[in-house]
C-alpha cells in the first residue's frame, strides 16, 4: 500500500491498517516488464524492473516532495536506467542498473532527486565473465597483421565498465631468422590495436611457445564488443602459426565495474 494522505476524519479499515503496517518493513512492491514513468503513487513504494530487454525509469518533476523517497531494483538481465524526465536525477554512481542492481531515490525538491546506489554493481566487482576457445590452426607468412582465429565478444552491462582480456595461445614459428608479433584488436585485425603485444623470436630452426596476453580496456559502451588476437611476421620471410598442432587456444572477457 503507497503512503496515505490523512484528512480530518479519515477511516482507515483494518486490511488498510495492515497494508500500511506492512509498508513499514517490506514496502509495497510494483513490478514492471517495461519502461515505465514514475507517479506520485509510487512515493514509498518499491519499483521493481523485470525485463530482458533494456528499460528506463523516468522522473519527471511536481510528483513528490522534499523528503521523499521510493526504492528501485532491476532482477532481471536487460540494463534498467534511472532517467531524468522533467525533473533532474543525480549520482555519484551509476545511473544504469545492471542485473540485482539498484537504490534508493531521495528527493530534494519536487524536481530534483539524487539517486543512492546500494553498490552492487560498484567498482572493481566482477559483472559477467565470457570465455571463447578455438583449436583451428591459423597460419600466416603476411608481415601486416591477420586473424590467429582467437576472438571473443561482450557485452558490457554498464557504458563505464572496463573489460579484461586474458589470452592463452599455442604458437610456432619455422625459421630462425624472423620473429613473429601477437596483439589484441578491439574488433576485427581492421580496428583498434591495443597495444597488448609481445613477439616470439629465437635461434632454432622452429620454435613453439604458449603465448598469454593480458590487457585492461575500456570501451565506454554497453554496446557488444569483439576482441581478437592477431598475429603477423616482422618482415614475412617465415610462417607463424597459431593453434599449433590443433592445439586448444582460449581468450576470457571479464567485465568490471568501474
Amino acid at each position: 500500500m503507497a503512503i496515505q494522505t490523512f484528512v480530518a476524519s479519515t477511516v482507515l479499515t483494518a486490511a488498510q491498517m495492515n497494508a500500511l503496517q506492512g509498508n513499514d518493513y517490506n514496502q509495497t512492491v510494483s513490478t514492471k516488464t517495461a519502461s515505465y514513468t514514475l507517479v506520485a503513487a509510487d512515493k514509498g513504494t518499491k519499483i521493481v524492473m523485470n525485463s530482458a530487454s533494456a528499460t528506463t525509469i523516468t522522473v519527471n518533476t511536481s510528483l513528490f516532495s522534499a523528503g521523499d523517497t521510493l526504492t528501485i531494483l532491476n532482477i532481471a538481465a536487460g540494463v534498467c536506467t534511472v532517467t531524468a524526465g522533467t525533473a533532474t536525477v543525480s549520482t555519484t554512481g551509476s545511473l544504469a542498473l545492471a542485473q540485482n542492481g539498484g537504490g534508493t531515490l531521495y528527493f530534494t525538491s519536487a524536481g530534483v532527486s539524487v539517486f543512492l546506489a546500494n553498490g552492487v554493481t560498484g567498482g572493481g566487482k566482477v559483472l559477467q565473465v565470457v570465455t571463447a576457445t578455438t583449436a583451428t590452426p591459423v597460419t600466416t607468412t603476411s608481415a601486416s597483421y591477420v586473424t590467429s582465429g582467437l576472438t571473443a565478444t561482450i557485452t558490457p552491462t554498464l557504458n563505464t565498465s572496463k573489460v579484461l582480456i586474458l589470452t592463452s595461445q599455442s604458437v610456432d614459428r619455422n625459421s630462425s631468422v624472423d620473429a613473429s608479433n601477437f596483439t589484441i584488436f578491439r574488433g576485427t585485425v581492421a580496428g583498434t590495436n591495443l597495444g597488448a603485444s609481445t613477439g616470439m623470436g629465437g635461434i632454432y630452426p622452429e620454435i613453439f611457445a604458449q603465448m598469454s596476453l593480458v590487457f585492461l580496456d575500456s570501451p565506454a559502451t554497453s554496446s557488444a564488443q569483439a576482441y581478437t588476437v592477431g598475429m603477423r611476421n616482422n618482415s614475412g620471410s617465415s610462417n607463424t602459426r597459431a593453434q599449433s598442432e590443433a592445439r586448444t587456444s582460449s581468450m576470457v572477457l571479464i567485465e568490471i565495474g568501474a
